[in-house]
């Protein structure tokens, strides 16, 4: 009798410390989908919306360089926020401000070998937000939050 009450009551003892302890690692939930307002560059409250992490290969004539930015866009007011903020706007942004990138990452500002290091941030995400303008006039601002970039030899 003792072997089958703990043969039952050892699975309920189980799923509920499984449940306990899936509820305690469980994330937070945050504020919708990065809803948060802060000070951008240029003054004015904006809704912060990160995009996250991309890499931008440049092909040169003897080498390759390799851009990888993560950024935040600033969106004007809630409505645009709400409308960017689904999947589909979210990915059409990202798509606009990678595309931006790529262009701006194959001007003249990358192409001498020791102008990639020292690059101004917020120059750069002035020139981004310039772009995404002319798609996306709900973009105010931009902050680059981490900007690596490497260059390595092109073999032929």
């Amino acid at each position: 009798m003792k072997k089958l009450l703990l043969i039952l009551l050892a699975p309920l003892l189980m799923g509920a410390i499984g449940f306990a302890v899936g509820w305690a690692l469980m994330p937070r939930p945050q504020q919708a989908a990065g809803l948060s307002t802060q000070q951008p560059a240029r003054g004015g409250t904006s809704y912060v919306m990160p995009l996250g992490r991309f890499t931008i290969q440049v092909l040169q004539p003897e080498r390759i360089l390799h851009v990888v930015i993560d950024m935040d866009v600033f969106i004007a007011d809630a409505a645009s926020f709400e409308r960017l903020g689904d999947a589909q706007g979210r990915a059409r942004l990202r798509d606009a401000t990678i595309a931006a990138t790529s262009d701006l990452a194959e001007t003249l500002l990358w192409t001498a070998p020791g102008q990639a290091v020292q690059i101004d941030q917020q120059a750069l995400a002035d020139q981004i937000v310039l772009k995404l303008n002319s798609s996306l006039p709900a973009v105010r601002s931009a902050r680059i939050n981490e900007l690596q970039t490497q260059t390595v030899p092109r073999s032929n």
